[in-house]
């Protein structure tokens, strides 16, 4: 079983839903490190890929921290074009939305690929259920 990138600092009774997260790595000019989630709009950077996933790894638990306690996950992720299936309350799955739509809806993606040597993975993060 795969771990989730966000799980540890989240005590809450809700359950984590597992998504797929498409995660982009390159290199700028200057040599700094990044790893960007277009279904997220969130970027960790450092010095090196293990900063960088690290600085990712932050980037997304105060994303979580911060819309859960405004409550307002579920209207953020479908701004960014996510879909819920199942009920609000208890999702069963939260879909991203495809790459070719976020990379036609943001222009920094596109920018990104064609600018920057690229490497894309897909990791499973772990997302509160949305409240």
């Amino acid at each position: 079983m795969s771990q989730y990138i966000f799980e540890k600092g989240y005590k809450n009774d809700s359950r984590l839903v597992k998504v797929k997260l498409l995660l982009i790595h390159f290199e700028d000019e200057n040599n700094i490190q990044f790893i960007y989630s277009p279904h997220l709009d969130l970027t960790g950077y450092g010095d090196s890929l293990s900063n960088a996933k690290d600085s990712f790894e932050i980037a997304l638990e105060d994303f979580v921290d911060y819309t859960l306690k405004k409550k307002t996950i579920g209207k953020v992720l479908t701004e960014l074009g996510w879909e819920t299936k199942g009920s609000r309350k208890k999702p069963k799955k939260i879909l991203a939305p495809s790459i070719t739509s976020v990379i036609n809806d943001n222009e920094y993606v596109s920018e990104i690929f064609d600018k920057y040597s690229t490497n894309t993975y897909h990791q499973e993060v772990g997302i509160p259920a949305l409240a």
